[in-house]
């Protein structure tokens, strides 16, 4: 697997910090608004409104700074402790929206995208969004690319699965959103998520936050560890959207123990 090495701005890791699910926040469930609009709080990846800094600019925002649980830590190659049991997740194909949240640009699907039966709940997609580099490390590496496929519950709680992208041959399930982060606004493109998950249905769980401000804590986190391959193309597409770079650096496992299992495909 090619890897990445972190640019040198995401290798400060911040004091502890993470994202929450509101609607200005890119791993929340629903789209919001460019950040500075409408009285929402101004944040970004660098300088004094960088990771290091998020619990300070708002109230709101405290668990970036005082949390235990943050998102997103360093994966282990392969996890110790293994699953009980085997979670389900479905999909059919449909299409969506492309929206631009000024951080990254959503995918938000019209409905029945995808539902993950997880410990007795179901949760269904709201929106997948991307990260440049990735935002979870394994064994210390970043991939050139991270997809979160946010998904909901009727409980209010919170699943995001995670796939690591490398450089590789073009990926026709993903160019869709591709393009939609290419054009962002962009309606009725194809979205497929099983096409869209690595064949291999190995992941690594563990419970943590959202990446973004305002940092909210108890999202399951389901990483797959093997990538899925784009091309150099559609990665400079990421990279060009997301403005640089986009990602959260790594924070504190805190006494959490990431653990293996696979996401059996239902029909």
């Amino acid at each position: 697997m090619k890897k990445f090495a972190l640019p040198a701005v995401l290798l400060l890791t911040p004091l502890l910090a993470s994202c929450g699910a509101s609607p200005a926040a890119d791993d929340a469930a629903t789209a919001g608004p460019p950040p500075g609009l409408g009285g929402e709080v101004h944040w970004s990846y660098d300088g004094a409104e960088g990771p290091a800094e998020w619990g300070h600019l708002s109230t709101d925002f405290e668990a970036c700074s005082t949390g235990n649980a943050q998102s997103p830590i360093d994966l282990p190659a392969h996890a110790d402790q293994k699953a009980a049991e085997q979670p389900t997740i479905t999909s059919s194909p449909t299409v969506g929206e492309s929206v631009d949240t000024g951080h990254t640009v959503q995918l938000v699907p019209e409905s029945g995208a995808s539902a993950v039966e997880w410990d007795g709940t179901e949760f269904t997609l709201a929106q997948t969004h991307f990260h440049v580099p990735s935002e979870h490390t394994v064994e210390g590496e970043a991939t050139a690319a991270e997809f979160h496929l946010v998904h909901t519950a009727a409980d209010g709680h919170t699943l995001v699965i995670g796939v690591l992208a490398e450089e590789g041959a073009e990926n026709a399930a993903w160019q869709p959103f591709v393009e939609g982060a290419a054009t962002p606004g962009t309606t009725d493109l194809p979205l497929d998520v099983a096409a869209m998950l690595p064949e291999d249905p190995t992941y690594e769980a563990y419970e943590g936050s959202l990446t973004t401000p305002p940092c909210t804590e108890g999202v399951q986190w389901v990483v797959y560890t093997t990538p899925v391959e784009l091309s150099a193309d559609q990665i400079a597409v990421l990279d060009k959207a997301s403005h640089g770079h986009n990602a959260r650096p790594t924070l504190p496992q805190a006494g959490r123990t990431p653990y293996e299992g696979t996401l059996a495909l239902g029909e």
